[in-house]
């Protein structure tokens, strides 16, 4: 177990952010784990997937700018996407699912059509409907449909589908990359079309790459920059952006490789080494001897050393070179009037599946009938198996993850149990009691925090909502934070303390002694602590007008008080001046007629009933209270050498307190006990005896003279707080009448009394246990902006300098015959 004292830093920060200043981020964390969800349904789709036979053709031809064929000779196309099967027609069953075309220079690729790219979709609309006049009139009765044409200026790509299949074909989407003119125009690069058939994703990529036998660099970088360039969006198929992207987050590959199925067609120029001569290329073409040929292939040679298309595969080259024939023949471009180009495999059909004994291939070839290009197309028949989700079966699997997560979180969860503070070992209800809380004394009441759990456990206290302390300022809990190991345990101490600021509020009922803390468990729940307390009532605290007109001790007056229906948090004195014959003055001290008062003036009570300061009958002259410490210094301590200079003894304190508000009679003490109880008791009060206004307004008429200052003070106070002062100011004389043994001065008396009769500064600097957020913000500085140590200091000098008047008045007044 670890529990210390936060840094600021800590407990200032919000919800979500640990102690480094890293966010937490539940959106994130959320993320992560539906991605993991994913991650195991994948491992586990054999468990819920079925698998279908799936015919799929795929070609392409480089068709050099010429002329679509017209749809009356669309029968020709047939060469190109049937398999040979001896008989005329081939059964519909075996007719293709799917057949993706790819096309090459279906324009001219002249800077005009580069740029403008008009006459490409009119060369791409009359190819498709050529391609569809095949499929649907001479290759079957099942219809067939486009699902996506995609161009980019000579580049065409048109995939299609069996009409039977069309419900179960989704998130459709294409794109088109170039890499051509300035690496980037459309005369060079790809065009590239993706789908969901059934639950299996395909994508098909039609390329044209860099030209020119030495240029093998430039037809690698092509395939790169294709291959990086093309991304998937939503203009096509809304849902088909949301796919494509949470695969690439999901594998950080490049969006073409992210699918089930890739085929990637087209003029990729690849060609011989030229350390085979061009008439040697003709003669080994020509004569089938295409050993050497393959072997000098610029593509097999890039793809063994891993230079592009890693992870590919493609059927043996067992067709002679695609490349260059005389247009209309099936011979290859010898006439001297032409550019010699040697013989080359530059059409190509490649494929890349995630799991590769689900594809087939059945057949690979040039299709030599074919002969409106100096290009002779490719074909390459596949059967795959593509997947289908049994939904019954994968909801049964996610169940079964999920519960698993469930099991392994729960585990790594913090678990923790309270119990009683008493070493018992019994479960807390998690309800704290103080019972007769006294002034100035605290109580300290604990609970023992139990880690049950398998983790540690984070614990900390946290504000309600909108509020910024963890608890009221009454109490205080230790450690507020801190980290409890596996099967150990902490002790959290809750203190109540009733103090001077508490006791005012308790006094004029504007507080009370209840309270709900929260302790949070981090990534685990919140436990509730409900903390009451019952105050036995004080004088301490109280206010002058109330304890003036309470004639019994203040403990008793609660008592009858309560009995009477009121709350014991609050003191409703105020109950006596409105029914005074529920109380008769209870042997209240007769001021007058103490020793301590006969040298002075009559006390205000006693001026003429027409003045408008006079008091209601039953008042008396100053509280009881004042009197007994008063009396008992009088009688038995004024010699006492240095009285009101040197501090009491705590424990008597605390008894002569008791003692007070009960009414019993004081225990045995020192001199000095009781003098600092009667200064105690000045500065407890809920407002000083001098109330700041009054100080300022006796001030303001004065003009500089401490004599017409004091005058003005003692005509301005109200009854009470004016016998205060007259009845302090003659016990004080007193107490210099002995001063050959006190060896007390004005002065000092001054000093001393000056700082009890007006208000002292009551600016404080937050503590760190009370609180989970400063009264500063982080750079220092309280709510107005201003540091608050400068607000302190402010408050501070305000204090000093009412205390430096105050005491300067007193020392005239303790000075001065008549006041």
């Amino acid at each position: 177990m670890a529990a210390t004292n936060a840094p600021a830093s800590l407990l200032q920060a919000p919800s979500g952010v640990s102690a480094n200043g890293r966010y937490y981020n539940p959106v994130v964390m959320s993320f992560i784990r539906d991605d993991w969800v994913q991650q195991q349904l994948h491992l586990r789709q054999s468990a819920y997937t079925v698998f279908h036979r799936t015919s799929v053709v795929t070609g392409t031809w480089n068709v050099n700018a010429k002329k679509p064929l017209a749809p009356a000779e669309a029968a020709k196309i047939l060469h190109w996407v049937q398999q040979k099967t001896g008989t005329p027609k081939a059964p519909a069953r075996q007719m293709p699912d799917i057949v993706a075309l790819g096309f090459q220079e279906i324009v001219d690729l002249n800077a005009v059509n580069v740029v403008v790219n008009n006459q490409s979709a009119q060369r791409s609309a009359a190819w498709e409907e050529a391609i569809l006049a095949a499929l649907n009139q001479h290759l079957s009765a099942q219809q067939y449909k486009v699902v996506l044409e995609k161009h980019l200026v000579g580049i065409l790509l048109l995939v299609f589908v069996r009409m039977d299949h069309v419900n179960h074909v989704k998130d459709v989407s294409g794109a088109t990359a170039g890499v051509g003119i300035m690496g980037m125009m459309g005369n060079k690069g790809g065009a590239a079309v993706r789908m969901t058939f059934y639950d299996s994703t395909l994508c098909f990529v039609c390329a044209h790459l860099a030209a020119h036998r030495e240029n093998v660099a430039g037809r690698n970088a092509d395939y790169l920059n294709i291959l990086s360039k093309i991304e998937f969006d939503d203009h096509e198929d809304p849902s088909a952006a949301a796919a494509a992207s949470e695969v690439r987050f999901y594998t950080g590959e490049p969006a073409i490789l992210n699918h089930d199925f890739v085929f990637w067609l087209g003029d990729l120029n690849y060609r011989i080494l030229d350390d085979v001569s061009t008439e040697e290329c003709f003669q080994m073409a020509e004569s089938g001897d295409l050993h050497e040929l393959v072997q000098r292939d610029q593509l097999l040679i890039e793809r063994k050393r891993g230079n592009v298309f890693h992870g590919f595969e493609e059927g043996p080259l067992s067709f002679p070179p695609t490349y260059k024939f005389q247009a209309g023949t099936s011979q290859y471009e010898k006439r001297p009037e032409k550019k010699l180009r040697a013989p080359a495999w530059c059409d190509r059909i490649l494929w890349k599946a995630k799991t590769p004994a689900h594809v087939t291939l059945q057949h690979y070839n040039a299709v030599m009938a074919l002969d409106l290009s100096d290009h002779k197309p490719v074909h390459a028949f596949f059967e795959i198996q593509v997947k289908q989700t049994v939904e019954s079966k994968k909801n049964q699997v996610v169940k079964e993850i999920m519960l698993q997560l469930d099991k392994w979180e729960n585990e790594n969860m913090p678990k923790v149990r309270l119990l009683q503070g008493d070493k018992s070992g019994l479960p807390s209800t998690g309800v704290l009691g103080f019972t007769h809380l006294k002034y100035g004394l605290s109580q300290t009441k604990s609970i023992i925090v139990e880690n049950t759990g398998l983790v540690v456990a984070h614990f900390r206290f946290i504000p309600k909502l909108e509020e910024v302390r963890i608890c009221r300022p009454w109490l205080t809990v230790s450690p507020s934070y801190g980290m409890i190991p596996p099967k150990e345990r902490i002790e959290l101490r809750i203190t109540a303390l009733v103090n001077e600021s508490i006791a005012h509020g308790l006094s004029s009922g504007d507080e009370s002694l209840d309270d709900t803390m929260i302790l949070r468990i981090e990534n685990g729940r919140d436990y509730f602590l409900v903390v009451s307390g019952q105050y036995d009532a004080s004088c301490f605290g109280n206010s002058l007008e109330r304890l003036v007109l309470c004639h019994e001790p203040v403990r008793q007056a609660q008592m009858t008080t309560a009995s009477h229906g009121h709350g014991h948090h609050h003191h409703h004195h105020h109950h006596h001046q409105q029914h005074p014959h529920h109380h008769e003055p209870a042997q209240a001290p007769d001021l007058l007629n103490s020793p301590v008062m006969s040298p002075v003036s009559s006390p205000r009570h006693h001026q003429e009933p027409s003045s408008p300061r006079s008091m209601q009958p039953n008042l008396q002259n100053v509280p009881k209270e004042l009197w007994r410490m008063v009396d008992d210094l009088y009688k038995h301590f004024l010699d006492e050498k240095n009285l009101f200079i040197e501090a009491g003894n705590k424990q008597e304190l605390v008894h002569l307190r008791e003692a007070l508000d009960t009414g019993t009679a004081f225990p045995p003490h020192s001199s000095y006990s009781m003098a600092e109880l009667l200064i105690s008791w000045l500065q407890s009060l809920s407002q000083a005896v001098v109330p700041d206004g009054l100080l300022a307004t006796a001030l303001a008429h004065g003009n500089g003279n401490v004599a017409q200052t004091c005058r003005a003070l003692l005509d301005a106070l109200p009854p009470v707080r004016y016998n205060v002062i007259i009845y302090i100011v003659s016990f004080l004389k007193e107490v210099l009448k002995r001063a050959a043994g006190n060896r007390l001065t004005p002065e000092k008396l001054a000093y001393v009394f000056s700082r009890c009769l007006v208000t002292p500064c009551k600016e404080e600097r937050a503590h760190n246990h009370l609180t989970t957020q400063y009264q500063a913000d982080a750079s220092g500085h309280g709510g107005d902006g201003q540091p608050v140590s400068r607000v302190v200091d402010a408050a501070q000098w305000n204090a000093n300098q009412r205390a430096e008047r105050m005491e300067r008045m007193l020392y005239h007044m303790l000075t001065t015959a008549t006041l």
